[in-house]
């Protein structure tokens, strides 16, 4: 007894000297936190709601914004949570009451705001395959991360197919030294637990994306990417983000008969990155195809519970650098519908709908229509399927951008560009058409149509000065000249009796201090 307790205590001991040295060479715990602050001054007229035939409002405000990320890694494993804080300052309709879009709070004269803390990304990152990985007997390398977590991989144009954060579940997986997948799964909406909502009905929608990045010669990249959507009830979140409500049909309503509110998009296409010298060039094609159910509806005769989806869009920046200019320009098109033509009453979808746009579709091209500098706002953010940093299409007439740009650095620390933009709609607005939550309803009638498609030119003009390490201050200015697209009868009495306002120029000016570390 005692020789065999013995030898358990030896046998013991000799695996736990050789346990020892692999515990030593385990990579120590790494915790690191990195982050930004902003402090924003502004004064806009005619920007700050959705009626730009209303040119009362001028606004002047200051706010700010910190975001802070706690990243804990430990060999090639890590965690991230990422916090957002977001506040006005002078306290707006209450303290908790947000005196402006995008700000949680407002901070009053003793600045105590409790509990108005963000959470944009907690989410875990380790191997799936290849060494050291939860399936090691898998020879190629990737990397699963799960939680809430920033969209990488499948879209070069921020907010052209899906861009911004989501909840889900990515794998990226390098295949070659040139070539690299990215796949991920988003949670949009989740059915949970009946005793959640006894009464309600609960409704999932979902998506997947597939995206290859292949770069076949050096200064070449082309990324194909697929998307498919589907949308029980559409997107109640996030301000109905990929599914908004377009032309006065909104695809978020309560479901009624089955299948009146399902939408099933297909989006696929390719982007492509080539450098030659100083030139480059950045061409984006899309398709969209899927189904849109609709409230059945009597149509040639016969009924109808579902409409489809018959869109695409291009996007593309060409540019060139001269020492210290840099010059470019970026054009867009994507087709829409008719001013008569009714969703809900069986016209197919012919506009084209982000995944995700972040709330930045062209940003960098545009202050007023999707904000840079000053990015808590845009024009028209009130009519969620008119803005342009959510939408590519206007409402559900399609859209036209033309840019240029010119970028000059006078020194490494000091930067000064400019940007004029000019946009229409592929197809007429009806002028007599009332701007609001759920898109541009027109005046549907025996003579239902479209009379203008120019929606303005925008020319801004900005700074960066790099004046301390890590410390950037940024000015800008712009200004919309607005077209008659945008003018609409801004009420259902001027509709009812053919009285049509006139859209009204737009201005808005920035400062902003941003600190990183």
């Amino acid at each position: 007894m005692t020789r065999r307790l013995a030898l358990c205590v030896a046998l013991l001991t000799a695996l736990a000297g050789l346990a020892s040295p692999a515990r030593a060479q385990a990579p120590a715990p790494k915790v690191t936190i990195e982050g930004f602050f902003d402090f924003e001054a502004s004064l806009s007229k005619n920007w700050s709601d959705a009626d730009i035939t209303n040119a009362r409002d001028t606004l002047g405000y200051t706010r700010e914004r910190g975001r802070l990320f706690f990243i804990g890694e430990v060999g090639k494993s890590k965690m991230e949570w990422a916090l957002e804080l977001d506040f006005t300052n002078g306290a707006g309709v209450g303290n908790t009451t947000p005196a402006a879009p995008g700000t949680s709070a407002s901070l009053d004269l003793d600045t105590d705001v409790a509990g108005f803390t963000e959470t944009k990304w907690l989410y875990v990152e380790t191997p799936l395959t290849g060494p050291g990985s939860i399936m090691p007997f898998i020879p190629v390398p990737s990397t699963i991360r799960a939680g809430a977590q920033p969209a990488q991989g499948h879209s070069d144009k921020w907010g052209l197919v899906f861009s911004g954060d989501f909840p889900g579940v990515t794998v990226e997986t390098a295949w070659a030294p040139n070539i690299k997948s990215t796949l991920s799964y988003v949670q949009i909406r989740e059915a949970l637990f009946r005793t959640i909502s006894p009464t309600s009905r609960q409704a999932e929608s979902w998506a997947v994306l597939a995206s290859v990045a292949v770069t076949p010669l050096k200064g070449l990249t082309i990324k194909p990417t697929y998307a498919y959507a589907d949308y029980d009830g559409g997107n109640s979140g996030s301000l109905n983000s990929g599914i908004e409500p377009k032309g006065g049909f909104d695809p978020t309503a309560t479901p009624g008969r089955a299948g009146s509110h399902t939408t099933r998009r297909h989006t696929f296409g390719a982007e492509a990155k080539w450098n030659v010298g100083a030139f480059r060039l950045e061409p984006s094609l899309f398709w969209q195809l899927g189904e849109q159910g609709i409230a059945p509806v009597l149509r040639n005769g016969q009924v109808k519970n579902s409409v489809d989806v018959r869109s695409w869009i291009f996007d593309g920046i060409a540019g060139y650098r001269l020492g210290p200019l840099d010059l470019s320009t970026r054009f867009m098109y994507t087709p829409g519908q008719e001013a008569q033509q009714r969703v809900e009453n069986g016209s197919d979808v012919a506009y084209y709908q982000s995944l995700h746009t972040g709330f930045a579709y062209m940003t960098g091209w545009t202050e007023i229509q999707t904000a840079s500098v000053g990015y808590n706002n845009a024009l028209l953010a009130g009519c969620r399927g008119c803005v342009l940093w959510q939408n590519p299409s206007y409402d559900k007439y399609g859209r036209i951008v033309w840019a240029v740009k010119a970028d000059y650095a006078l020194t490494p620390a000091l930067n000064f560009y400019g940007i004029v933009n000019a946009s229409w709609t592929d197809k007429d607005v009806d002028e007599n058409g009332i701007v609001g939550t759920t898109g541009i309803t027109p005046d549907f009638g025996k003579n239902t149509r479209g009379e203008n498609r120019y929606l303005g030119t925008e020319l801004d003009l900005g700074m960066t000065w790099r004046f301390a390490p890590n410390t950037q201050l940024d000015l800008v200015w712009a200004y919309l000249f607005a077209g008659s697209a945008f003018d609409q009868a801004g009420s259902a009495a001027n509709q009812a009796a053919g009285v049509v306002n006139d859209a009204r120029d737009v201005y808005k000016a920035v400062a902003r201090i941003r600190f990183t570390f």
